[in-house]
């Protein structure tokens, strides 16, 4: 095996070891593969060479973290010397300082291709902490990937990129994976839990956090009583709830909180009762959660941020709305209680599911990375 590109994540588990996994597994191309020890997903195919070298998560503080991500970066130095791959393709970076000078150093010494998937323009929740150091990170970068127009126009707009540099290719569609045995034996238990029979079922699943605009839906839903006094429809919150309060919403019948981690059954589970998934997101360049609610053909009530409603100029797959904008998203909820043979309708409309599903299929997508690496992508 010639093993001509480096695929690096650190961060290789739970969701983002689906998206390693279907992206990987679409590149016909040998790749080494430097990966987290926690890796969670199916085994890569043959073309692949997995090297689990990253361990710094099941450390207990942060100087350990740090000195474990660093000891693990060297590692990988001495084989980028040994076996000089044409690309490097990075997928997050988790302690940047130190990230910039690891890629200025090898740039330096042996001029390989750096390649960046930028999932989101600066990390979340941070503000422009990051702005002054990411001007120094992008710049290095031989081509950074995103994944969707108006994230790439942040990029050249924030960075004063070349456009060349800036690559968009989709994020491909996730499906949750399920142990069907465990997930027959606690249907029960959910069917219990979740009250569903003859509602209309509204659902924000995953951790809850302030990006993605919880705080707010919590808001509109508490103060509204066309929808929590309407006996018709149910608010489901399940995913642990990092630093938003959901307290005003525990009074009321027509909705169900579960502040904790979910399995993937309950996940799967609970999207396939929902009738329509929140997403009121203030800051995201693509969302996994929405890829994860494509795969499985529900409705989607976005908001006009970063490639959240690409999905629906392919087709008319949901409903979008200002991010912020707590009267509009309080109109369309009350709409959408009043209108769910709409809802229907869009859940029927197979030839519009099929059109969105093909352009974020990951056979695509690992063609059109391929040329990245190959520095073959001008048309891209």
């Amino acid at each position: 095996m010639s093993n001509r590109y480096f695929y690096i994540d650190p961060e290789s588990y739970a969701n983002l070891s689906a998206y390693d996994y279907n992206l990987l597994s679409n590149i016909d191309a040998d790749i080494v593969y430097f990966c987290s020890t926690l890796y969670d997903y199916k085994p890569i195919g043959a073309h692949v060479t997995s090297i689990p070298i990253f361990s710094y998560n099941k450390k207990k503080n942060n100087l350990q973290k740090g000195l474990s991500y660093i000891k693990s970066y060297l590692k990988i130095f001495f084989f980028i010397l040994r076996m000089k791959p044409e690309a490097i393709h990075i997928q997050w970076l988790r302690l940047q300082t130190f990230d910039l000078c690891f890629y200025q150093i090898v740039s330096w010494l042996t001029h390989t291709r750096l390649i960046l998937t930028a999932h989101n323009v600066l990390p979340l929740d941070t503000g422009t902490r990051y702005v002054k150091l990411y001007r120094l990170i992008y710049p290095l970068m031989d081509r950074i990937i995103t994944h969707s127009k108006n994230s790439r126009r942040e990029l050249l707009e924030l960075f004063d990129l070349p456009p060349e540099k800036v690559i968009v290719i989709p994020h491909g569609l996730l499906k949750v994976n399920v142990d069907t045995e465990k997930l027959k034996n606690e249907t029960g238990d959910f069917q219990r839990l979740y009250p569903l029979h003859n509602r209309l079922v509204f659902s924000s699943l995953g951790f809850q956090t302030t990006y993605k605009g919880a705080d707010l839906l919590a808001k509109v839903w508490a103060t509204t009583p066309e929808l929590n006094q309407n006996p018709g429809c149910l608010l489901i919150i399940a995913g642990k709830c990092l630093n938003v309060d959901f307290s005003s919403l525990q009074v009321y019948e027509n909705v169900v909180l579960q502040n904790r981690r979910i399995s993937n059954e309950e996940l799967y589970y609970l999207l396939t009762h929902t009738d329509v998934y929140l997403l009121p997101y203030r800051q995201i360049s693509q969302s996994g959660a929405m890829l994860t609610a494509i795969t499985e053909k529900i409705p989607l009530l976005v908001t006009n941020i970063g490639g959240l409603t690409e999905p629906l100029a392919i087709s008319r797959i949901g409903w979008s709305i200002d991010p912020e904008n707590e009267q509009q998203l309080r109109e369309m909820l009350i709409y959408l209680v009043n209108h769910p043979d709409e809802i229907a309708s869009i859940k029927r409309d197979q030839e519009g599911w099929d059109r969105v599903q093909k352009y974020y299929g990951w056979e695509q997508i690992g063609k059109l990375t391929l040329q990245v690496y190959r520095n073959n992508d001008t048309t891209l």
